[in-house]
């Protein structure tokens, strides 16, 4: 299996910066054995979205770190 980046096409059919540009939409990650699963996933979600059509790429996750960085009252960071 691996992930892919999943986006719905009805959502941006008007004149929006994510009709051209498919990095400004809302993805939705799945995680599939391939595209045509990840498309089939994507209907059964969104059955009423068929007609527009979905976008699928694949993706590559990355590893991220959050970590919390404390502040005494002169807001100086403390370690």
């Amino acid at each position: 299996m691996r992930e892919f980046r999943c986006t719905r096409n009805a959502l941006y059919l008007h004149d929006c910066i994510g009709r051209d540009d498919l990095r400004e939409r809302q993805g939705r990650y799945i995680w599939a054995v391939n595209e045509e699963a990840a498309l089939q996933e994507m209907a059964r979600r969104y059955p009423d979205e068929t007609e527009a059509g979905f976008t699928v790429e694949k993706w590559e996750g990355f590893n991220v770190k959050v970590v919390e960085i404390k502040r005494d009252e002169n807001g100086d960071i403390i370690d």
